[in-house]
């Protein structure tokens, strides 16, 4: 018999990536931005035009910053129990152009957990080669059977579905969320272990 699938969320579920942007932000930008103040409209969050943020975008994305990210050491353990009676895939809203960077990091940080890394090219302009789907696209066309992300929107775009989804940490952006039925909020990896040990 197949396995339900949980899929996993990167950034501030897996890795520590607003800590380590708002600290490149502030070195290259000379600014003095805090974790709370993240936005992910990086445009308003650096109070530049639309033309500039896309600059930075460059930027940040040509300097590689991501592969130095650190992971969620708590979250090892966890997935290994959690590999054992589901299989795991990740799902993340990365643009394609760091789709390399991004399958080395998750091999070198969580090695041999995930069986499978969909990039869902929200942020990717069209090509032929190239696709733009939501996260709860990839879900229904996955379909997992849970979904642990930090961004409101996907984990209540996925809900809305009927799949349950984990609402993960305590961020600025996620912290005064109403949260529907079916989604629970868990603010580290422990809290995940909890709820999935429920669920059996």
């Amino acid at each position: 018999m197949s396995k339900s699938i949980i899929a996993v969320d990167i950034d501030d579920v897996l890795s520590e990536n607003v800590p380590a942007f708002v600290a490149w932000c502030n070195k290259q930008y000379s600014l003095d931005l805090t974790v709370d103040e993240y936005d992910e409209d990086w445009s308003r969050m650096w109070q530049v035009d639309h033309a500039e943020a896309t600059r930075r975008n460059g930027e940040f994305h040509a300097s590689r910053a991501m592969a130095s990210y650190k992971h969620d050491a708590q979250a090892i353990d966890v997935l290994k129990a959690l590999k054992q009676r589901y299989d795991l895939v990740v799902i993340t809203s990365r643009p394609n152009h760091v789709r390399d960077l991004t399958l080395e990091w998750l091999e070198r940080a969580y090695p041999g957990l995930f069986d499978s890394v969909h990039f869902a090219g929200m942020w990717d302009v069209i090509t032929e080669e190239s696709h733009k789907a939501t996260k709860a696209d990839l879900a229904r066309k996955l379909d997992i059977a849970y979904l642990i992300d930090d961004q409101p929107k996907h984990v209540l775009a996925v809900s809305s579905l009927g799949i349950p989804a984990v609402m993960f940490g305590d961020y600025g952006w996620n912290r005064d969320i109403d949260l529907p039925a079916g989604v629970v909020r868990c603010v580290d990896w422990a809290a995940v272990k909890e709820y999935f040990d429920a669920q059996t």
